[in-house]
């Protein structure tokens, strides 16, 4: 009688649960509502989210996960899902290019100037660090097809000296991981089938002609 009893419960929460789901999904709301409606209120939503488990995280063990170039990413994640810059791949190579990029200028201007580059002392070490990690930055994005514009801002924190140690770019890398695969899940929750990596080709060029269109 118990097992029995629970069963149809069980049975109508999933239903209700699916229904609540279903009428959420951004296809369903798409049908109701005017698109830029739609676009910024999941964005605005779902990146706030994305955002404030990062910032918990942050806070709760002392780790550099929240850095300013995290939000325009989420911006792009979850306005233009389907967009080559918004790909997990783009996302997460690019900005683990441009910590890379930074490292190198901020450490090769740091030897020849003498003195850690810094944000503190506004200098033409900090200048040239700065400029070479966004050179580096750009052409590593282009030749490797990871068109993702926040990347660079990434590469000047750490080219500025804002961020040094090896184990905080490596927590900097996490965070974008976790940042952009919280996006999957928020999407694919809301029915929308976002990649897990690349993007497909079919769906760039939908989504570059819808771009042309509006």
């Amino acid at each position: 009688m118990p097992s029995s009893s629970r069963t149809p419960l069980r049975t109508r929460v999933r239903t209700r649960w699916r229904v609540f789901k279903a009428q959420l999904s951004v296809p369903t709301l798409l049908s109701r509502l005017e698109e830029r409606k739609v676009v910024s209120i999941v964005a605005a939503v779902n990146g706030a989210a994305a955002l404030l488990v990062i910032s918990l995280a942050a806070w709760w063990s002392g780790l550099p996960l929240l850095f300013p170039s995290l939000a325009p990413s989420a911006f792009i994640l979850f306005t233009r899902p389907f967009s080559e810059a918004a790909s997990p791949r783009s996302i997460i190579l690019g900005h683990s290019m441009a910590i890379g990029c930074g490292c190198l200028s901020w450490t090769t201007m740091s030897f020849l100037f003498g003195h850690p580059v810094s944000l503190a002392h506004l200098d033409l070490a900090l200048c040239l660090s700065a400029d070479l990690a966004f050179a580096l930055t750009c052409i590593l994005l282009v030749r490797l097809s990871c068109h993702h514009a926040p990347a660079c801002a990434t590469a000047l924190i750490v080219a500025s000296g804002g961020i040094t140690a090896g184990t905080d770019m490596l927590i900097m890398v996490a965070a974008v991981v976790l940042l952009v695969y919280q996006g999957v899940l928020l999407h694919r929750l809301l029915g929308v089938h976002a990649p897990l990596w690349k993007i497909d080709p079919q769906h760039a060029a939908a989504a570059d002609l819808a771009r042309r269109a509006a």
